[in-house]
């Protein structure tokens, strides 16, 4: 029901918490994915056969391809740093709620690791801190492979794996992130949410459908 033009939403006596838009969280992990797994099926379009004909080896549609390379690693890192920045928000609302620490705590038993650490002391394996590593890292760096010897055939594409970097006070740091290990387990706190298991309120209304 609409409320009254009279009436000020300002003096609500209800708490009002930032919403967990779970609809936003499913479209954002299916466009990160989307845009890793585009990286393995460009060399369909590399057409490295031409050199047998004299030619030089060339892209199917270059301007496809341009477009897509010039813009993968931005796109994908703005996902992630949106989806840090949500699991954050709503793991600080949820600190007190036993239902989710529960879940969090089978989640991690589950995919044992969510960092690999290769420099730092002290940084806690979980997925609260590789959302903190996603934050301020200084330098975001999927790693690519060709699958091939030597490396100068074939087509480099993402693993899946991406490198972060950064300084916590004087000293530095440097982990990697499982890509797709980290897009599953926040559909796995979305799939948590919907099924009513923790504090529905947090959610964005309209927020549990995906986008069609």
């Amino acid at each position: 029901m609409a409320r009254k033009p009279t009436e000020n939403p300002y003096h609500h006596p209800f708490v009002k918490p930032l919403a967990f838009d779970c609809g936003f969280i499913q479209i954002a992990c299916r466009e990160a994915f989307e845009i890793a797994m585009t990286t393995r099926g460009l060399e369909t379009f590399w057409n490295e056969d031409l050199q047998d004909f004299g030619e030089e080896p060339a892209w199917s549609f270059p301007l496809l391809v341009e477009s897509h390379q010039e813009n993968a690693e931005e796109r994908l890192s703005g996902l992630f740093l949106q989806l840090a920045v949500s699991y954050r928000t709503l793991d600080d609302q949820l600190d007190e709620d036993a239902s989710f620490r529960a879940f969090k705590r089978e989640q991690l038993k589950m995919h044992t690791t969510f960092l690999t650490i290769y420099d730092g002391d002290g940084i806690p394996d979980t997925l609260r801190e590789c959302c903190n590593k996603i934050i301020h890292t200084d330098d975001f760096r999927p790693v690519y492979d060709n699958g091939s010897q030597p490396r100068d055939e074939g087509v480099y594409s993402m693993t899946g794996e991406i490198e972060l970097a950064g300084t916590k006070g004087r000293s530095k740091w440097a982990v990697s992130v499982d890509a797709f290990k980290f897009l599953e387990a926040m559909l796995e706190v979305v799939v948590h949410l919907e099924r009513g298991v923790g504090s529905n309120e947090l959610m964005a209304e309209g927020g549990s459908g995906d986008d069609g």
